[in-house]
Formats: C-alpha cells, structure tokens, sequence
C-alpha cells in the first residue's frame, strides 16, 4: 500500500495548482467557451490521442524489451493501456507499476525488466520532448523562464542517463561503489535495499548496449510526441485558438508533459490546468480562454484514454484490487528474482 503522505503530497500540490489557476477566472465565459467548442474536432480527438499514446508507446516499449526477448506487441498494448487508465484513476503515479505488472502477469516478462525498460522509456521521452523545446526557441521569442526550464531539465536527463549508462555497462562497479557510499554516509543501513534495486533494474537497461535500438527508440519518442502535439493543435483549434499557432500547441504540449511528472492528484487535475495556462500565457492567451482550453481538453484525452484502459482491463480480467495493490506485488516479484536469480550470480562473481 502506498504511503499517505504521497497520496497526501500529491493531492496539496493538485489544490495549490488549482488556487492559482483559477485566480481571475471568468466562470461565466468558461460555460460559454466550453459550449461554442467545436464537437467535430473534439471527437477526433476523443478517438486519435488515445490510439497514438497508447500503440506508439507499445510499440516503443517492445523495442526497449527487445534484449530481453520478443515480447508480443499485443502484451504491449494491453499493458500500456491498462497503466494509463491507473495514472488517470489512482494516486502516485501507481500506473507505472500497473503496467509493469500487467505485462509480466501475461508476458512472463521479469519484473525488474520491464521496470528497468519504462524508465529508459521515460528518458527517451524527456530527451525527445527537449529536442522539440530547442527547436521551437530557434522560431519564437519565448520570455527567459523557458530557456531556464529547458536547461534545468536537460542536466535531470542527462544525469539519468548517466546513471542507467553505467549500470547497463559496469553494474558490479556501480554496486561496489553505491554500497561503498552508504556504508560511509548511512552505515550500511540501505545497503542491501539499494542493491536489489539496483540490480533488479540493471536488465531492464540493457537497451543502452545497442546504439541502433536506442537510436530507433529515441526517433519513435520524438515522432511520438510530434503527433500527440499535432492533436494539441486541433484541441486548440476546436476552442477558437488556432491563432497560437503550431508554435503553440507544441510548446503547451511539451511543458505539460514534462511538468505533470511531478507529484499530483490523480490523472493530473491542478497541474496540468496549471501547466497549460502558464504555456499558453506566453502566446497572449487570456487566462479565462486558457482555462476553457485546459479543463475541455483535458477531459476529452482523459476519457479516450480512460475508457481505452478499462477495455484492455476487462479483456484481461484483472481485478481491481489486485491493481490498487500491484506495488506490493511488484515488491514481493523483485524479491523473488533477487534471491532466485540474481543474489546467486553476484554472489558468484564476488567469488
């Protein structure tokens, strides 16, 4: 079970969001804004962003598996559908877990494994999400806070990648070395949990030991989130904001992205209002329309991929406790590989 205090966390920084995006609203002209929207595209939009988050991601993701073995795109599917709908229901962020267990319940793929593979997935999609940022300040004059953005983010990423680099390549240096630190800042007392972690994980970065698959993956990230930012700009569209242009819409898509990772209630309600009126702040949009925007379009993706998820969820025939509890099942699995798998081989190289 997840702590409270995440949960709790999460939910303060949802209604901080949602005290300042509201300041100034116009509740009047939000009604009449949501109501002139143009259902044509919105339906659209209902059906395509689900389909492009969802297979792309899959079919990402069984690349970033695929030193692990031929994973069925199908199981893909399935299981990223399922971890959406998690994140748009459930707190913390509790869908990585879901999706991790879902495959492994119907693939077999190890749990460390597929773990290890979404946040590689996850780099993959900040470093694409950076490129498009960079190549959107080279067309528009954006005000300094943007350019501080992108290159705080970049030096997270490029620590991150730093970090998976070396545990897929030197993964007994690394352990030596964390152990070595935790011995000498905390006493040994995370040494062992920091291991398993470590070396639960380290499978799941073997992708980064071939640089044509890694490529391949960065080139579907960035494709990716070109297409779900082009569905960002009929969403615009639909609320009589074209005039923001492409520039825009990708812009408001790349800042929401990166900037709902952090901690929120579930399926992002505060932040990402928060996040889009703050974007769209750049372009002269009035924080009335802006929020009309964000509160609309917000709803339309959330349910397509919501409904989505809850189809694969049946289909599969999970049950939803065992999703609220997949985290502890994920716990006790890693447990298991450790002692089963990889405590032996360690044990064996240490020899």
């Amino acid at each position: 079970m997840h702590k409270q205090w995440k949960i709790w966390v999460g939910f303060a920084i949802s209604v901080a969001a949602i005290v300042y995006v509201v300041r100034g609203v116009h509740w009047d002209e939000v009604g009449w804004s949501l109501r002139r929207a143009d259902l044509g595209l919105l339906m659209f939009v209902f059906v395509v962003n689900p389909v492009i988050n969802v297979v792309m991601r899959a079919i990402r993701w069984k690349i970033l598996l695929k030193p692990y073995g031929n994973v069925p795109l199908a199981g893909c599917v399935s299981a990223t559908a399922i971890g959406l709908m998690a994140n748009n229901v459930l707190p913390v962020r509790i869908g990585e877990f879901v999706r991790a267990y879902a495959l492994s319940r119907r693939e077999r793929v190890p749990t460390g494994t597929a773990l290890g593979s979404m946040f590689v997935e996850r780099m993959l999609d900040g470093f694409a999400l950076l490129t498009i940022l960079f190549f959107l300040t080279l067309s528009f004059p954006f005000p300094d806070w943007v350019d501080t953005v992108v290159r705080v983010t970049l030096y997270i990423f490029v620590g991150v990648f730093i970090f998976q680099a070396v545990l897929a390549f030197h993964p007994q240096a690394f352990i030596r070395a964390s152990k070595w630190l935790t011995r000498n800042l905390f006493g040994g007392r995370f040494e062992e949990s920091i291991e398993r972690v470590l070396v639960t994980f380290a499978d799941g970065f073997q992708l980064l030991r071939r640089p044509v698959l890694v490529v391949l993956s960065f080139v579907l990230a960035f494709v990716q989130w070109v297409l779900i930012s082009s569905v960002y700009v009929l969403g615009l569209e639909a609320f009589e904001l074209g005039r923001v242009g492409w520039i825009g819409a990708f812009f408001t898509s790349c800042v929401a992205t990166l900037g709902v990772a952090a901690p929120s209630a579930p399926g992002f309600v505060g932040t990402y209002q928060a996040l889009i009126v703050k974007s769209l702040e750049v372009f002269a949009v009035d924080r009335t329309t802006a929020f009309s925007f964000s509160a609309g379009f917000h709803a339309v993706t959330w349910l397509g991929v919501t409904l989505l998820g809850f189809y694969f969820f049946f289909r599969e025939g999970l049950s939803w406790r065992a999703i609220e509890q997949s985290d502890e099942e994920m716990g006790k699995e890693l447990e298991a590989e450790y002692e089963a798998v990889i405590e032996p081989e360690i044990e064996a190289s240490d020899r």
